[in-house]
């Protein structure tokens, strides 16, 4: 049985920083998005957008930053930390948003 191959894709959605992912599919990829953003699949799946697909992406070089790292890819540890509190930073707003009345 062949492995499949890793594709890394940048996924988008309205109201959430944009996520870069491994995964040999879009559908898979949404799903890992998803997982990414810490909600619902189900919430997501049908608002995300493909803003970036590379097939064969080089190992060990940060998406974001394109320095040279040595860990899990796709994203260097201090890229992935920066992302994930843009998320929390980005999620609270909307929540103070839709609290006061400017969001509906």
């Amino acid at each position: 049985m062949a492995s499949q191959r890793e594709i890394l894709w940048e996924v988008g959605c309205r109201g959430h920083v944009d996520a870069w992912v491994l995964a040999p599919d879009w559908e898979l990829a949404t799903v890992e998005a998803a997982r990414f953003w810490g909600v619902p699949w189900g919430k997501v799946a049908a608002l995300c957008e493909c803003k970036q697909r590379i097939v064969g992406a080089p190992k060990n070089i940060c998406c974001r930053c394109k320095k040279t790292y040595f860990g899990p890819p796709p994203m260097c540890g201090a890229c992935r930390e920066t992302v994930k509190t843009e998320e929390a930073l980005l999620r609270r707003s909307r929540e103070q948003a839709y609290r006061t009345g400017k969001l509906a």
